[in-house]
């Protein structure tokens, strides 16, 4: 939603690797949730212009508190909860030189002291090639999209004085593949509607959660999720009263329930297609194994064709 407002200026692993100086991990701690990161991709890793890997960058982790990875940082900033907001709109103004009156470098701004966020201000101004890597510490507290808002417009800001650029620490494998192919067809990475006959853009009205919290969904086909673990409890028992489709590869708190599991084949084992890694850079990965069942995609082409040909019997009048 912040990218679709003001946009996001961003880079692939790839040139992290190889350029990046200065790393800022926000709300993220991928030696936990992205274990092979910081490895192959960030602070340990040696790039073409980073020979020597971790000695040659300086990385800095905000968070609410310490984790492993704030534990192997050179700099880590542990804030209030909540205070995100405030904090990029402190970095925007220290950025852009902009008087703050009333606040001294002891005035904690998010719990830290104004004089750690100035130091940090001149630290990415002054950096060759610098990353911001955000997560859900971030997305999901007290503002959520306007946080990202802010932190996007922080990063185009910083580009006025050097390279600079953001990534979103996405969580589930491929769980950016949806955004991208909802953008590249429609425009909008999500909560889109057709009952128009055209893409119409509007979360909070057709948001997922939205739309069955007002119970104006009647039938559901869920593919390659798992709501019965990830939506509210009152979400989740309106699911269950309503006819339910679920294509899965493997069973999970959501297919006890549903009416209809059209078992597939696993992507990347038993069937090949498209990844999106958590930079946008499509891979393609290949098939591994057989595997008894089709793909997702032959399942929904099958589905498709027979609902075209429903509809073309019931225009011919048969």
């Amino acid at each position: 939603m912040a990218r679709q407002l003001v946009g996001l200026a961003s880079c692939t692993l790839g040139e992290v690797k190889n350029r990046a100086d200065l790393l800022i991990y926000w709300g993220a701690n991928p030696m936990e949730s992205h274990m092979r990161h910081l490895s192959r991709y960030s602070a340990m890793s040696k790039g073409m212009y980073t020979p020597e890997g971790r000695k040659g960058r300086k990385v800095v982790v905000i968070d609410v508190r310490p984790t492993p990875t704030s534990k192997n940082a050179d700099i880590f900033l542990q804030v209030t909860p909540g205070q995100d907001f405030e904090i990029a709109t402190v970095l925007r103004a220290l950025v852009n030189g902009v008087a703050l009156h009333g606040l001294t470098d002891n005035s904690l701004i998010g719990g830290v002291p104004l004089a750690k966020w100035q130091e940090l201000a001149e630290l990415m101004k002054q950096s060759s090639y610098g990353v911001v890597m955000f997560g859900i510490g971030l997305t999901q507290s007290r503002g959520k999209d306007l946080n990202i808002e802010q932190l996007s417009t922080l990063v185009s800001e910083l580009n006025k004085f050097t390279r600079f650029y953001g990534i979103a620490m996405r969580g589930h494998g491929n769980v950016n593949g949806s955004n991208q192919v909802m953008t590249w067809q429609t425009g909008y990475p999500l909560a889109v509607n057709f009952n128009r006959g055209y893409p119409w853009y509007n979360p909070g009205e057709f948001s997922v959660v939205d739309m069955l919290h007002r119970k104006e969904v009647d039938a559901a086909l869920i593919i390659a999720t798992d709501p019965g673990a990830h939506l509210p409890y009152d979400i989740v028992r309106y699911l269950q009263s309503i006819p339910t489709i679920a294509i899965e590869p493997h069973k999970n708190l959501t297919t006890p329930w549903a009416n209809v599991v059209i078992p597939v084949a696993p992507a990347g084992v038993g069937a090949e297609g498209t990844f999106y890694r958590m930079d946008n850079v499509p891979l393609h990965v290949k098939k591994i194994i057989d595997f008894p069942y089709p793909s997702d995609v032959e399942v929904l082409r099958s589905i498709k064709e027979r609902v075209s040909n429903v509809k073309n019997r019931q225009r011919a009048g048969l």
